[in-house]
C-alpha cells in the first residue's frame, strides 16, 4: 500500500512539473498567420488553385529540381502571360471535352516553372518533365519570344507530359508498341522526314513506346485536322541506291518514290492514330477530334 502511495505522489509531482514547464514555454515560434499574397500569387490562386486544385511554383525551390543542373527561375513578368496562355489552350479545352471532374482529378497538382534551358549530356534539351502524375515541370520560360513559337513548343510539351500522366494511370493497348518495334536511344540522329518514313510522328517518338504514344497525342492536338492529314498524306519515301542515296529520275527531274514503303509509313501512323483516338474515347470519354478542333480554334 505504501508503495502505491509513493508511486502516486511521484506521478503527481511529474505531472505538475510537466505542466509548469509547458506553461513556461511561451508562444509558438511557428508562424501560423496567412501569408501575404503578391499580385502574381493572387492571380494563381484565383485562376489555378481555387478552380482546379493546382499549385504553381515560380520562385526558386531546389527541392523540386535537379540540383546537379544549372537551372534558374523564370523572369516574373513572364509568369502570368504564360499561365494565361496554357489555361486557354490546355486546361479550358480539356474542361470542355473531358469535364471539370476529369481535370480536377488527373491534371497535375503542381506546376513548376523554370526560366532556363535544361540540357542533357548528349546536347538535347529537356522541355518538360512529368513525375508520377503529380507534377509537371516546364523549362525555357525566359526564352519565349513574342512570335509565340516558344509558347507553342511549351504547349506541345504540356500536352506531351499530360498524356504521360494519363497513360501512367491507365495504360494504352500493347498493340500500339508492336506496330513499330524499332525503338532507339539514338533517336536524335534522325530527321523529321526519316522518322515519318519509318512510321514515327517525330524523331523523339522513336525513343520508346511511351514516348511514341504521347508524341502522337501531343502532335495531334497541336495540328488542325487539315494540317494533320496533310502531314501524314504528304509522306514520301524515296528509293535508295546501293550507297543509301535517293535515286533521282532525270527524265522527270524528281526523286523516285518507293510506293510500298510510302504506303507502309502512312498506314502505320494511321493505325497508331486510331489506337490513340480509341484509347482517349474508351478510357477517358474524350473525343480527340473535338478536342483537336477546340484547341485549333484557340491557337494563335
Amino acid at each position: 500500500m505504501m508503495k502505491k502511495i509513493i508511486c502516486l505522489l511521484i506521478t503527481g509531482v511529474m505531472l505538475i512539473t510537466s505542466c509548469t514547464k509547458e506553461e513556461e514555454l511561451g508562444d509558438s515560434l511557428i508562424d501560423t498567420s496567412t501569408p501575404q499574397l503578391n499580385p502574381i500569387d493572387q492571380w494563381i490562386r484565383d485562376n489555378y488553385t481555387t478552380p482546379y486544385n493546382i499549385e504553381v511554383k515560380y520562385r526558386w525551390d531546389d527541392s523540386e529540381l535537379d540540383n546537379s543542373r544549372p537551372l534558374t527561375p523564370p523572369e516574373v513578368d513572364r509568369v502570368i502571360p504564360f499561365l494565361e496562355a496554357i489555361k486557354e489552350l490546355w486546361i479550358e479545352p480539356y474542361v470542355m471535352h473531358g469535364g471539370a471532374d476529369f481535370v480536377k482529378t488527373y491534371i497535375p497538382k503542381l506546376i513548376v516553372l523554370v526560366g532556363s534551358h535544361n540540357y542533357n549530356a548528349n546536347g538535347s534539351i529537356v522541355l518538360g518533365q512529368a513525375e508520377g502524375g503529380r507534377k509537371i515541370t516546364i523549362f525555357d520560360l525566359n526564352y519565349m519570344e513574342e512570335d509565340d513559337k516558344e509558347l507553342l513548343k511549351s504547349l506541345k510539351t504540356i500536352h506531351h507530359e499530360f498524356a504521360h500522366i494519363l497513360h501512367q494511370t491507365v495504360t494504352y493497348s500493347i498493340e500500339y508498341q508492336e506496330l513499330t518495334p524499332e525503338y532507339t536511344t539514338t533517336w536524335f540522329n534522325f530527321s523529321n522526314k526519316e522518322a515519318l518514313s519509318k512510321g514515327f510522328i517525330t524523331p523523339y517518338s522513336m525513343k520508346s513506346p511511351d514516348e511514341d504514344f504521347v508524341e502522337m497525342a501531343s502532335e495531334f492536338l497541336m495540328h488542325s485536322k487539315d494540317d494533320w492529314d496533310a502531314l501524314i498524306d504528304g509522306i514520301q519515301v524515296y528509293k535508295l541506291d546501293e550507297y543509301g542515296n535517293p535515286i533521282f529520275d532525270w527524265t522527270t527531274f524528281t526523286y523516285v518514290i518507293d510506293e510500298e514503303k510510302t504506303n507502309k509509313a502512312k498506314s502505320l501512323l494511321r493505325e497508331k492514330q486510331d489506337i490513340m483516338i480509341n484509347y482517349f474515347l474508351q478510357v477517358w470519354n474524350i473525343d480527340m477530334y473535338n478536342l483537336q478542333e477546340e484547341i485549333a480554334n484557340r491557337l494563335p
